[in-house]
C-alpha cells in the first residue's frame, strides 16, 4: 500500500492542477479510479486506454486537443517513452498510478512522478479512494476494488449501508461472482464496450450519480446502458455454454477461443476460473492478424512469461493469477504448445 506521504503528493498533484486530464484503463478499475478523483475535485477530462499493452504516442493527440496543465495516468502498467517524450516537452507533469508489474524502462518512468502499490498490489481505484477518503465515493470504490477481485478495509463499511448488495465475508472471487456489487462491476465493464459517445454519456452521469442505485435502476440515464449491457450479457452466455461444451475435462488446461466483433476475454474467463478454479484457464479472442489472450490460474504470470518467450511481437502480463496477452495469429498454436510445455 501507498504510505500517507505518497498519498499526500498525489492528493497535492490533483489539487494543483486547474485542467488535469485523466488516462485511465479501459476496466471497471480504471473508471472508478478516474470517476472518484474526478468527483473529488469536481474538474478534468477522461480518456480510456484501449491501446495494448501500453499507453502509445497516439494519444499525445488528446492532450493536444484538451491542452491540460497535469496528466494523470490510471491503472496503465506500461507507458511509451514517445508519450512521456511528447508531454514533456510540452512541460506538462505527469502523474503515474499503479499496481501491476512494471516492464516500462527506468528512465521512462523516473520523467514521471510514479506510485505503485507493489507488492501488495492494490488496485488503483483503492489508492483513489484512500487519497481523498470522501464517503460519498465509497460506492464507487468498493465496485472498483471488487472489480479487480480485491476485497477492501471498507468492504464493511459500505455492507453495513447496503447488506442487501454485498457480503464483505466473502472472497473478493465469490464477491464479484455472487454479489449485486459484483453484478454491477459487470455491467460497468460491458457499458465501457459502446460506442464512444454512449460511453461519455454514461461517464457525465457517473460524474453525479449518488450512489449504486443511480445504476442497478434503469431511467431516462441508464437506459442505453442497460440495454447494452443486456445485449453483451447475452453474448457472454452464449459464449460460457460453448466454451463449457468444448473443454477437456481432463486437462490441466482448459483452453477456449472464439471471435466475432466483441472481446471479451478477461470476463469469460473470470467466470470460467470461477467455475474450475482447479484448471489454468486460457482465453483468446481472434482477429485476422493477433489474437487477445486472458489467463487465469495458479501461476498465471509465470506461465504467461513462458508461454511468450520466442514468439516475435508476443506480450503479456498482469498479476499472478489473472493475465493478459497478445500474440500474432501465426503463432497461437505455438503459444498453446508453450503452455502446455508447462505441465
Amino acid at each position: 500500500m501507498l504510505n500517507k506521504k505518497e498519498l499526500d503528493e498525489i492528493k497535492e498533484n490533483l489539487e494543483m492542477s486547474q485542467n488535469p486530464l485523466f488516462f485511465f484503463d479501459n476496466d471497471v478499475d480504471g473508471l472508478c479510479s478516474f470517476l472518484i478523483l474526478r468527483r473529488s475535485i469536481g474538474r478534468g477530462r477522461g480518456v480510456a486506454i484501449k491501446s495494448f499493452p501500453d499507453l502509445k504516442e497516439q494519444y499525445t493527440r488528446k492532450v493536444d486537443e484538451l491542452n491540460p496543465d497535469a496528466v494523470f495516468i490510471l491503472d496503465k502498467a506500461e507507458v511509451s517513452k514517445e508519450f512521456v517524450d511528447a508531454v514533456e516537452m510540452k512541460g506538462i507533469p505527469i502523474t503515474w498510478i499503479d499496481h501491476h508489474e512494471s516492464k516500462t524502462k527506468k528512465a521512462v518512468i523516473e520523467k514521471t512522478s510514479y506510485y505503485n502499490s507493489m507488492p501488495t498490489a492494490e488496485p488503483v481505484t483503492y489508492i483513489a479512494q484512500k487519497v481523498f477518503n470522501r464517503q460519498e465515493n465509497l460506492w464507487l470504490a468498493t465496485i472498483g476494488c471488487i472489480s479487480d477481485v480485491y476485497m477492501p478495509d471498507f468492504a464493511k463499511k459500505f455492507e453495513e449501508k447496503h447488506p442487501e448488495l454485498f457480503n464483505s465475508k466473502l472472497s473478493a472471487f465469490d464477491a464479484l461472482h455472487g454479489t449485486t456489487v459484483g453484478k454491477v462491476a459487470k455491467m460497468l465493464n460491458f457499458g465501457l464496450m459502446d460506442t464512444i459517445t454512449n460511453v461519455v454519456k454514461l461517464v457525465k452521469y457517473l460524474f453525479k450519480a449518488t450512489d449504486i442505485y443511480s445504476v442497478i435502476e434503469e431511467n431516462q440515464n441508464t437506459k442505453q446502458f442497460h440495454k447494452r449491457a443486456k445485449e453483451l450479457n447475452e453474448f457472454f452466455n452464449k459464449q460460457m455454454e460453448k466454451a463449457e461444451e468444448c473443454f477437456d475435462k481432463n486437462s490441466p488446461v482448459l483452453f477456449f477461443s472464439y471471435s466475432g466483433n466483441t472481446s471479451m476475454s478477461s470476463e469469460i474467463a473470470n467466470k470460467l476460473f470461477y467455475n474450475h478454479k482447479d484448471k489454468l484457464i486460457v482465453v483468446a479472442f481472434k482477429k485476422p492478424d493477433k489474437t487477445n489472450i486472458s489467463i487465469r490460474g495458479k501461476d498465471a504470470l509465470k506461465i504467461t512469461y513462458k508461454a511468450i518467450e520466442g514468439i516475435e511481437g508476443a506480450t503479456g502480463g498482469g498479476h499472478v493469477e489473472a493475465t493478459g496477452a497478445m500474440v500474432p495469429i501465426d503463432d497461437f498454436e505455438k503459444f498453446k504448445e508453450n503452455i502446455m510445455a508447462y505441465f
